[in-house]
């Protein structure tokens, strides 16, 4: 039985995260909705998982003119990074008064977005679960482990104590779904452990084409070391400090943890879409610029990732272009 101080969730964003989260949400009886791009029309979402646990669940899912103003307590974001500010912009006044904005996108620099765009206090809540979406629609949860650590991002209309006793029900929620959930103290700080296990992980996957398992024994392991060592060094340039990490068996981890999966960065290329590298290594070295840290490893990575997505994304317009033109 669901605690009735649980009111209903919004989920921004309908690719694999957010399906994978109103899923595992809706199967347990939390109310949740779903909210999409401009212009979609509404509709139910079949957010079909496999995994141990099979959930075929069907989602109310519309964009955010659809629902009323103030009609949630908590907005849960869960777009790519590239698209926060836009869906921020469109969503905040659907949050009620003191409610909490929720970032689960991969990236830097979130708190300040949401900030921009008139969402007062945030949390971070950052997902190591390996999630994969499949041809068939379905969302693949993959590996052996997975947790969803929630904690304050930023809180200028709350303080954080009181910030930590939302983390705190979000969390009690996520569990109640069947989801491994903690609650840190800093998001800020948890976010870019996130960061470092991104900027090690995503684009040495991805460039090599391997699932996360692979990483590890190949010989570009160590371009994922240096660069997630990197993140580390920058952090620490902007007062966060992760010199108790151990990036190589952090990452090492990460990569047994969720060995089958194909990392989100190479499923982007893979469907000629836009992946998050800019907001993870790229603003890794921004902001290592900022503070003096060279970051070369990051550079190297976000400039190689780039140049694949740019190959990528033209060779699928090119095979959309030539199916319209079969069509035809």
């Amino acid at each position: 039985m669901v605690d009735q101080q649980f009111s209903p969730v919004a989920i921004v964003g309908a690719g694999a995260l957010g399906r994978w989260l109103a899923a595992r949400l809706q199967a347990a009886a939390i109310p949740v909705c779903l909210i999409t791009r401009p212009g979609t029309p509404e509709q139910k979402l079949r957010c079909q998982i496999d995994g141990e646990l099979s959930f075929d669940e069907q989602v109310k899912a519309m964009p955010a003119d659809g629902y009323r103003q103030g009609e949630f307590s908590r907005v849960l974001f869960c777009t790519k990074a590239g698209d926060l500010q836009l869906a921020a912009r469109e969503t905040v006044g659907l949050l009620a008064d003191g409610g909490i904005a929720v970032v689960l996108s991969n990236g830097l620099g979130h708190g300040k977005t949401l900030l921009e765009e008139g969402f007062q206090s945030s949390l971070a809540a950052t997902v190591t679960y390996g999630l994969f979406a499949a041809t068939s629609g379905c969302i693949e949860e993959r590996g052996s482990a997975g947790c969803i650590s929630v904690g304050p991002l930023r809180a200028t209309g709350l303080e954080t104590s009181s910030l930590l006793d939302v983390a705190q029900k979000l969390a009690d929620q996520l569990q109640l779904a069947g989801l491994a959930s903690i609650v840190v103290e800093d998001g800020r700080r948890q976010a870019w452990i996130k960061a470092m296990l991104n900027a090690g992980l995503n684009p040495v996957a991805a460039l090599l084409g391997c699932t996360n398992g692979e990483v590890p024994t190949s010989p570009c392991f160590d371009l994922s070391v240096a660069a997630a060592m990197e993140v580390v060094e920058v952090a620490g340039g902007l007062g966060v400090d992760l010199s108790d990490q151990d990036p190589e068996g952090a990452l090492r981890r990460l990569c047994r943890d969720t060995a089958p999966n194909r990392c989100s960065t190479l499923q982007d290329l893979t469907a000629g879409r836009r992946t998050e590298m800019e907001w993870v290594c790229g603003a890794v070295a921004r902001l290592g610029q900022r503070v003096g840290v060279e970051t070369p490893t990051n550079r190297l990575l976000a400039k190689m990732v780039s140049d694949r997505e740019l190959i990528d994304v033209v060779s699928a317009e090119k095979k959309l272009a030539r199916r319209e033109l079969e069509l035809n």
